[in-house]
């Protein structure tokens, strides 16, 4: 029964995706005896039929050329670019400070330690939105709206990812750090050469977590960008429609496109990911 219920999950999950994909390959209009007719993307059931040449979807021959019209009517390769080094450098900043503000939290023993990291949590619970103001301001201030750096550095580091790395460092076991101790190992030799090869797994849990949910950020782009060039990704799709009209072949492509980097992040680290989940389940 368990499975028979996942795999309906999966199906009705999967059900948007493939709608999407039939949507992408659907021309805006198409020449049917002799004139150019519209394509009805709501028609159900839908007319497909795979076996002709060019297979059919909802009645029209199939065919890419939105996927390279994307590129045409709007700059979408700037905004894979701007997207990819927002989300690329965001990711690199979670990773090292998250991973470094975890092992000190974990492992290195300080005055207030207990203390600084209670204020830490305590922040948890002010809502994001109330700092956006600040934030903003604050970038205002240095001209850094409608920058690289405007976008990147204030999302750095996050104090949940930091409790998740702090709680991993806690489970590992200790007898090879203090074999490094004996060796005469400092801080961030432990910590690079030690505790980081260890925490691989929590690492690629990390990134994941950080780089699929920067891909997507729609909100902190939509208040530092208002420069056509500096727009990521889930600015740019709003481009596809208009007060009256929405381009929905030419959106579905550009979701898609959007879409593939995600899925090659997160089959590049599945192994780690999944292993991520079996070894914070266990108590060092």
């Amino acid at each position: 029964m368990a499975y028979v219920l996942l795999i309906a999950y999966a199906v009705i999950s999967f059900g948007p995706f493939v709608w999407a994909l039939l949507v992408s390959v659907t021309p805006m209009t198409y020449e049917k005896d002799g004139q150019h007719v519209g394509v009805d993307i709501m028609q159900w059931p839908p007319k497909i039929n795979p076996f002709s040449w060019p297979p059919k979807v909802f009645d029209a021959p199939a065919t890419l050329s939105n996927y390279k019209k994307v590129f045409e009517v709007v700059p979408y390769a700037r905004w894979i670019l701007n997207t990819m080094i927002y989300a690329g450098l965001t990711t690199i900043g979670h990773v090292l400070f998250d991973s470094m503000g975890g092992y000190a939290f974990a492992r290195l023993k300080f005055p207030g330690r207990n203390i600084i990291f209670t204020l830490f949590l305590a922040t948890m619970m002010v809502p994001a939105y109330v700092t956006i103001i600040p934030i903003y301001n604050l970038m205002v201030r240095y001209n850094l709206v409608n920058t690289y750096a405007g976008l990147f550095l204030p999302k750095l580091t996050g104090v949940v990812t930091l409790f998740m790395m702090r709680q991993f460092f806690l489970n590992l076991p200790t007898e090879v750090e203090e074999a490094a101790i004996i060796d005469g190992a400092g801080v961030l030799r432990r910590f690079f050469q030690v505790a980081l090869p260890m925490a691989k797994p929590a690492l690629a849990a990390l990134a994941i977590y950080t780089f699929l949910g920067t891909w997507n950020d729609f909100l902190w782009p939509l208040l530092m960008t208002s420069d056509k060039s500096m727009f990521t990704l889930t600015m740019g799709l709003n481009f596809f429609r208009t007060s009256y009209y929405t381009f929905w072949q030419l959106m579905m492509a550009a979701t898609l496109l959007m879409t593939l980097p995600m899925i090659i992040v997160f089959l590049s680290f599945q192994r780690y990911f999944v292993e991520s989940g079996v070894t914070t389940g266990l108590k060092g």
